[in-house]
């Protein structure tokens, strides 16, 4: 018995080909010393092959025409999935970073369940959690719920449930599925609204690099409450002040970047269910605005405006009637969106981890990073990802396109500190 693919999930299948991996990779970080890697490996048994999909294979129709389906892989080895592996000297965060770049380089077997975790040794502190999943697979969203599945059985210690994402403008149009003729021509005014960047250049090269910088939550909290707005956009007003300062200093000048922004559709009762359930928007980054505390007001009005247009519920609808198109069809429309369209300029993605400490097999987890791809039209994405009081911003680039794309981490930092001067030094305390 099997269940096909959703039209979302499919158009992430279709995307791959050698020059775009569409694998989600992430890394737990622990205090202390690693397991044994059988008792490693008897954790994920018991924790992860219960979810759904994880003893599962992808089965293709006849002539290919309809989605393909999810199917008991009767050859299933747990062996295959489960790996342990060292880091090389010193084992910090360079290390890290480029063991999480190969996660994303490397293609999972189509033919195999598609995920891949790994015990991974030789931290300078600790040791790490490897976790690799296809997009079509998993969302942000459930990954985190991957992660947590196996956090989880330490019942003795405190754990949280991860919030629903902070990315998730809601309003009774976004909740609304748009007329599919209104659908298409909405969408049809997003083509090409993208400029010309560094980001969207040059030949795809195969290889990856990522840096991240992990900040205080409290710093972000502040910047929102000066402002009187939402996590996720101050966030968001963060990026739009990093990406300003890595145009300046290539001599870049652009009024607006637009970044795909996933958009959680999932209820709080279908956490756990892993599959795509996440819509688009294309939020318009005031790159071009001086003045800091303008881009703040200038990122609320383009949340607001996305959600008041009904982008997510737009982007939805013209998902689900590529669904009814016949497999090949639909392959080319999707391949032509995500190349060809010129809607966005760069992936945001941010998700909420657990709020508080959490253990594995009675190890603290102190850190959560984690990547999102990258496809031939687009070279750099930046993955948010928060646990127990700290944001860490995750920046994945393509080096053959942009070369020091990874100095966007220390722009973000720069950014976040500049703005609480900005604060301290004006006095403001908002709630």
């Amino acid at each position: 018995m099997g269940n096909r693919l959703s039209p979302l999930d499919n158009a992430f299948l279709q995307v791959e080909d050698a020059e775009n991996r569409m694998q989600l990779a992430g890394m737990l970080l622990f205090r202390g010393e690693a397991p044994e890697f059988g008792e490693f490996r008897d954790a994920v048994a018991d924790r992860l092959l219960g979810l759904p999909r994880f003893q599962q294979r992808l089965a293709s129709s006849v002539f290919g025409l309809r989605r393909p389906k999810w199917v008991d892989d009767e050859a299933f080895a747990l062996d295959y999935h489960v790996s342990r592996v060292a880091l090389p000297a010193p084992g910090g965060q360079a290390e890290v970073a480029a063991h999480i770049d190969q996660l994303t380089s490397s293609p999972l077997d189509l033919h195999r369940p598609l995920w891949e975790v790994g015990l991974v040794e030789g931290l300078a502190e600790g040791f790490g959690i490897s976790l690799k999943v296809h997009h079509c697979m998993a969302d942000g969203l459930s990954i985190m719920d991957i992660f947590t599945a196996l956090l989880a059985p330490d019942a003795d210690l405190p754990t949280a449930k991860p919030r629903s994402a902070i990315v998730s403008p809601t309003s009774p149009l976004v909740r609304r599925i748009s007329a599919p003729v209104t659908g298409l021509m909405t969408a049809a005014a997003m083509v090409r609204q993208a400029p010309p960047s560094p980001f969207n250049t040059g030949r795809s090269g195969p290889t990856r690099k990522t840096d991240y910088v992990t900040v205080s939550l409290d710093d972000v909290h502040r910047v929102r409450r000066a402002h009187g707005t939402t996590v996720n956009n101050a966030v968001l007003a963060v990026v739009s002040g990093g990406l300003r300062r890595y145009l300046e200093r290539h001599d870049v000048e652009v009024d607006a970047m637009h970044a795909f922004v996933p958009v959680n559709r999932r209820s709080a009762g279908a956490r756990g269910s892993l599959g795509n359930q996440i819509a688009m928007t294309y939020l318009a980054l005031p790159v071009g605005e001086l003045d800091p505390d303008m881009r703040v007001r200038k990122v609320v009005d383009a949340v607001r405006q996305a959600t008041e247009s009904g982008q997510a519920a737009v982007t939805s609808s013209v998902v689900s009637l590529l669904g009814f198109a016949p497999a090949p069809i639909a392959r080319t429309l999707n391949r032509a969106m995500q190349f060809h369209a010129g809607l966005f300029n760069l992936t945001v993605t941010n998700v909420p981890g657990p709020a508080v400490p959490v253990h594995f097999l009675g190890r603290p987890l102190e850190l959560i990073v984690g990547s999102t791809p990258l496809t031939r039209r687009h070279a750099v994405t930046i993955a948010v990802l928060s646990y127990n009081g700290t944001l860490t911003f995750m920046v994945t680039s393509d080096p053959s396109r942009v070369p020091d794309g990874t100095s966007l981490a220390d722009d973000l930092e720069a950014e976040l500190i500049d703005l609480g001067k900005g604060i301290a030094s004006s006095g403001r305390t908002h709630e």
